[in-house]
């Protein structure tokens, strides 16, 4: 882990092309409020936030167990179409 230490109105720049630049605003007792500017489609969340969103995402995942793939496709096997045999005329 890098630690960096700034003081207020300071900043710090991650990345070059897709950059996040990050910019203490204010520090008040043990609170530090910063501000973040990155382009809209780099997603930023608080970790506790993101841990949520994981365990969402997850959540509706199926649980690992063992499938029957074989019987499951036989169940789903449609019978072949039978053809009829064509009548034929008798002179």
């Amino acid at each position: 882990m890098l630690v960096l230490t700034r003081k207020s109105e300071q900043k710090i720049v991650i990345g070059n092309q897709n950059k996040v630049v990050i910019t203490v605003l204010k520090v008040q007792g043990g609170i530090v409020q910063l501000g973040l500017d990155a382009d809209p489609e780099i997603p930023i969340h608080r970790a506790e936030l993101l841990e949520e969103i994981e365990s969402a995402n997850t959540g509706g995942a199926v649980a690992k167990e063992a499938i029957d793939v074989k019987g499951l496709a036989q169940k789903l096997k449609i019978k072949p179409y039978k053809r009829r045999p064509q009548k034929t005329e008798t002179s």
